[in-house]
């Protein structure tokens, strides 16, 4: 009972903005991170492309999307989080409070000492959050 408080308390701290920056990691560590912390979404293997090495997350309701696009090494070298609007309000939030804003849909996360572009694209059904290492 005590765990399921727990993580019921730390999924409302990071809400839908929990989407993680695991740009460098190795593909065995993203799924164990995703494992241990966001138990929210479930590693899906069903689909293949032969085009993209990518791992794909999804929830159970079907309502988000989280690809890693990995290099030939299997480390991360971008994410991609595409969600239902009605995450669009809480999402917002917690990027304009955790992250510097750049302009409407671009935000600046720093994290140990590198610097990451997160840009948001809104799509007719769904919005999606693209995050990478910045070039500066």
């Amino acid at each position: 009972m005590n765990r399921t408080i727990v993580i019921s308390f730390l999924l409302l701290i990071t809400g839908t903005g929990k989407s993680q920056n695991l740009i460098g990691y190795h593909s065995n560590d993203i799924k164990k991170n995703m494992r241990e912390t966001q138990n929210e979404f479930r590693l899906n293997n069903d689909t293949k492309n032969e085009y993209y090495n990518y791992l794909k997350f999804e929830n159970r309701f079907g309502t988000k999307t989280f690809l890693f696009f990995l290099s030939e090494n299997d480390t991360c070298i971008y994410t991609k989080l595409m969600c239902d609007y009605n995450d669009l309000k809480e999402t917002l939030k917690m990027l304009n409070e955790k992250h510097q804003l750049v302009n409407k849909n671009n935000w600046i996360e720093e994290k140990n000492g590198n610097k990451f572009n997160i840009s948001l694209k809104r799509e007719k059904w769904y919005f999606t959050l693209v995050t990478r290492r910045s070039k500066q």
